[in-house]
């Protein structure tokens, strides 16, 4: 195919535009439908120039996952803080994670096509496994927080709950965008969990 005469772009907006097209393709068509001439074309650059970015459908699968994964990263609230109130940010949290399921779908289905990938792709399997662990861990640190603040069980463990909530959350990704109407209740059943029992009356 002749290339389309683009403006001077930069490395990495060429990859972003590769990645951008692959992940389209990859939720069009599926995985096993993916051709890099079909990337190319929705680019509108040759393939050499294609290969040039990335050299092998792996290489181009491994770009998907690590655009992806920055992609939903960027919509998350600033790092858990000690200094703020540890519900506050718990919900900001999970509320960042609702609102990516809702106006940005397309990044969960992307995450569930990665994941059915991951089995024989290992570059694709340990991007995904550091994001994953790296959310958790954020909740973790918020509930590590909320510990010392008081607000959460002082017999709570930081990691099996944040296990168990990044897990039940995430089930709500293959039904995203229409399929979030007990989102919150969950949540709120899950944190009310979590929460330290208030002070009998007369204590004090």
């Amino acid at each position: 195919m002749m290339e389309q005469k683009h403006p001077y772009l930069r490395k990495d907006e060429r990859r972003a535009m590769i990645a951008e097209a692959a992940r389209g393709l990859i939720l069009e068509k599926g995985y096993a439908a993916l051709r890099t001439r079909d990337v190319a074309s929705r680019v509108g650059i040759n393939p050499s120039t294609l290969h040039f970015h990335v050299p092998t459908k792996a290489s181009l699968v491994a770009l998907v996952a690590e655009t992806t994964r920055e992609s939903f990263l960027a919509l998350l609230p600033p790092a858990p803080d000690p200094a703020r109130p540890a519900l506050v940010q718990l919900r900001a949290e999970t509320t960042a994670y609702h609102d990516s399921l809702r106006d940005h779908p397309e990044l969960a289905a992307c995450f569930a096509q990665l994941r059915q990938i991951a089995g024989t792709e290992p570059e694709v399997a340990e991007l995904l496994d550091t994001f994953t662990q790296a959310w958790c861990q954020r909740y973790v640190e918020i509930l590590t927080i909320g510990l010392t603040q008081g607000v959460f069980r002082a017999d709570l463990k930081p990691l099996p709950a944040a296990l168990a909530l990044t897990g039940a959350l995430t089930a709500f990704g293959p039904r995203a965008p229409d399929g979030l109407a007990m989102f919150w209740p969950v949540f709120d059943e899950i944190e009310r969990g979590f929460l330290a029992a208030p002070p009998h009356r007369g204590e004090g």
